[in-house]
């Protein structure tokens, strides 16, 4: 026997809640595989939180002249909201911004994008503008997957 009507709107919600943190936590593993790393640092201060943006404060940690491996990604805990919390999803590292190229480096002056094509850099794609590539292709997928897994159907229809 089926349920009764009176538990729609709580089971929307509740699937919509949960939907959304598995969403954020699939975000999170993916920008920690697609950033690049020297120290290991970057990848490794991807953060998901509910209440307030990422404050981007924590200094380089580790030699820069020296490669890493970078952190091998793994899947966040799910962070329970309500309907009426945020999450935010940011990096910590003091650097963030030149990383996604989006301002210069406080110390030499230098954008990210000056690295290329001749540093050993690593970020999915291997281009300045790996972030920006992400928010356009990949992270509608995130999104899906995580609204997918509690039974939502992804359908597109653009008019």
């Amino acid at each position: 026997m089926g349920r009764d009507i009176k538990h729609l709107i709580p089971d929307l919600e509740d699937a919509i809640l949960i939907g959304k943190s598995i969403a954020a936590s699939e975000i999170h593993f993916t920008l920690q595989h697609r950033s690049p790393f020297w120290t290991g640092t970057f990848n490794r201060s991807w953060k998901v939180q509910k209440g307030s943006p990422v404050a981007a404060t924590k200094p380089r940690q580790g030699d820069t002249e020296t490669e890493s491996s970078g952190k091998v990604p793994k899947k966040g805990e799910l962070i329970p909201t309500t309907l009426g919390e945020d999450l935010y999803i940011g990096n910590e590292v003091d650097y963030a911004a030149f990383v996604i190229n989006e301002k210069r480096h406080k110390e030499d002056g230098t954008k990210y994008e000056d690295l290329f094509p001749d540093s050993k850099t690593t970020p999915i794609p291997n281009q300045p503008d790996w972030y920006d590539v992400y928010l356009k292709t990949a992270l509608e997928g995130d999104l899906d997957e995580g609204f997918s897994q509690v039974g939502f159907s992804v359908r597109k229809s653009y008019g």
